[in-house]
C-alpha cells in the first residue's frame, strides 16, 4: 500500500512539472513570450517558422525572420543570422541589444500623460484656422499641430548614456545592451505619447462639441 502511495506522488510530481514546463521566445523586437509546444518547423513554401501555443491554448506561429532563439528545457536553438555584408551585429552583440530592449521595455508612461495635456492645451489655447474654399469653409484646428510635433521629437530622443547609467548604476557597462535601452526608451516614448496626443485630441473634440 505504501509503495503504492510512493509511486502517486512521484507520478504526480512528473506530471506536475511537466504540464509547467514552458518555453521562452525572444522576438527580434525585444519582447519574451512565455509560450507552450514550440517547435521550429518548415512551411509548404519553404519558409522556417516557429509553432507554439499561448498560455491561453491559441495556436500561433511566427516567421524564423522575427524570432532571435527559441529556448526550451532542451536549451537554446537561435535562429538570428547575421547578415556580415551589412555588417549586422553577431549573435552575442544582438543577444545584449535585446536584452537591453527587454529590461527597458516598460515605464517611462509619463508620455501618454504628456502627450494627452499637450493635445488638450493646444487645441484649447490655439484658435482654429478658417478657410474658405469656393462657397465652403473649412476649419483646420492647427493647435493639432503642436503636440504631434511633441510625439516627433519626444520620439528621436532619448537619454543619454550618462542620465541612464546615472539613474540605473547596476545596468551592464556594454555599449549593444545600452543601445537596445535607448531604443526601447524612445519607442516607449513614441508610442505613449501618439496614445496621449490622441485620446487629448478626442478630448478637445468631444468639450468642443459641447461647448458649441
Amino acid at each position: 500500500m505504501k509503495f503504492k502511495k510512493y509511486i502517486l506522488l512521484i507520478v504526480c510530481f512528473l506530471a506536475f512539472h511537466i504540464a509547467n514546463a514552458q518555453d521562452t521566445i525572444m522576438l527580434m523586437k525585444g519582447k519574451r513570450i512565455i509560450v507552450n509546444n514550440s517547435k521550429i518547423d518548415v512551411s509548404k513554401n519553404g519558409d522556417t517558422i516557429v509553432t507554439y501555443q499561448t498560455l491561453a491554448g491559441k495556436s500561433k506561429s511566427k516567421r524564423a525572420s522575427r524570432v532571435f532563439s527559441v529556448s526550451t528545457t532542451s536549451g537554446e536553438q537561435v535562429l538570428y543570422v547575421p547578415d556580415t555584408a551589412a555588417e549586422e551585429p553577431n549573435v552575442a552583440q544582438m543577444r545584449r541589444f535585446l536584452q537591453g530592449k527587454a529590461d527597458f521595455s516598460n515605464g517611462f508612461s509619463w508620455g501618454f500623460f504628456a502627450g494627452g495635456v499637450a493635445a488638450t492645451a493646444a487645441g484649447i489655447a490655439i484658435p482654429t484656422l478658417n478657410f474658405k474654399i469656393g462657397s465652403n469653409n473649412a476649419n483646420i484646428p492647427i493647435g493639432m499641430l503642436v503636440p504631434f510635433g511633441y510625439v516627433f521629437v519626444v520620439g528621436n530622443t532619448t537619454k543619454s548614456v550618462e542620465k541612464l547609467k546615472a539613474k540605473y548604476p547596476d545596468m551592464p557597462d556594454d555599449e549593444y545592451y545600452i543601445f537596445g535601452a535607448q531604443a526601447a526608451i524612445s519607442q516607449k516614448r513614441m508610442r505613449d505619447g501618439a496614445l496621449g496626443v490622441l485620446t487629448g485630441g478626442i478630448i478637445w473634440i468631444v468639450a468642443s462639441e459641447i461647448s458649441n
